[in-house]
């Protein structure tokens, strides 16, 4: 069954109403009319079946039927802490994380970024971010909207990573890099920071600074990957590691 993102609120009023292009899909693409049902979700963590009861060009209505829990989220809070790249890509890497089942995705300005955004551009941006989030979410059948920071820099997001059980910088070409965290070192970790660099990775003293703060540092591979690549990859290796990809012994 088809879903579309509503807010909770809109949803409880008793009279929830699709606007937008999502009114088009539903009745020009789709070609759903009075009586037909969708799932709506509200990206919190609840969907809902409804019944179309009204339908015009502008507008959608419906008659909520039932309210039941999306699919489990991840069992760790993994955020990823992405170096600013071009527009294109850091659409393709929000898309990818979503699905992936990250947290949370916060922009960083690295050393090496490429674009240095003014405000209105940022605004723009994390405007268009949001709304790819929730058009992957109807794909992906998640519930829970990732939570999208604003731009932060690269200082200022390692000084937080105490509020982490474990901090992790994805970087190339460092000497004695572990291949991945060990599996003894995943026991009690609910929340993870990685940080993913951006084209050309991060500078040597950014990764200097990660390792006072205590990162560990860990390769991608003995190939040099495009930064969209990497933040893939690296997604799914903490899913992996740490969350609900693969098979795991229980944590303590």
């Amino acid at each position: 069954m088809r879903r579309f993102f509503l807010d909770r609120g809109k949803i409880l009023s008793g009279r929830p109403t699709l606007t937008g292009p999502d009114v088009r899909h539903v009745r020009t693409v789709l070609r759903l009319k009075p009586g037909d049902e969708i799932v709506l979700f509200d990206g919190k963590g609840l969907e809902y079946r409804a019944q179309i009861t009204a339908s015009t060009p502008k507008a959608i209505t419906f008659s909520v039927l039932e309210q039941f829990p999306s699919i489990p989220e991840s069992t760790v809070q993994i955020t990823i802490g992405q170096a600013l790249l071009k527009a294109r890509k850091m659409d393709r890497i929000v898309r990818q994380v979503t699905e992936l089942g990250i947290y949370a995705l916060i922009p960083v300005q690295s050393e090496r970024s490429v674009p240095k955004p003014q405000l209105k551009q940022r605004v723009e941006r994390e405007q268009r971010w949001k709304a790819i989030t929730q058009e992957s979410l109807k794909q992906c059948g998640r519930s829970q909207i990732p939570r999208l920071g604003p731009l932060t820099s690269f200082e200022k997001l390692v000084s937080v990573s105490q509020t982490y059980d474990m901090s992790i910088i994805f970087h190339h070409d460092e000497s004695g890099l572990k291949s991945r965290p060990s599996m003894e070192d995943t026991r009690g970790v609910r929340k993870v920071l990685a940080v993913v660099g951006p084209e050309g990775g991060f500078a040597p003293d950014e990764v200097k600074l990660a390792l006072e703060h205590g990162f560990v540092c860990v390769s991608l591979g003995p190939t040099i990957l495009k930064a969209d690549t990497a933040a893939v990859a690296a997604c799914a290796i903490l899913q992996h590691t740490f969350g609900d990809v693969g098979d795991h012994p229980k944590k303590s």
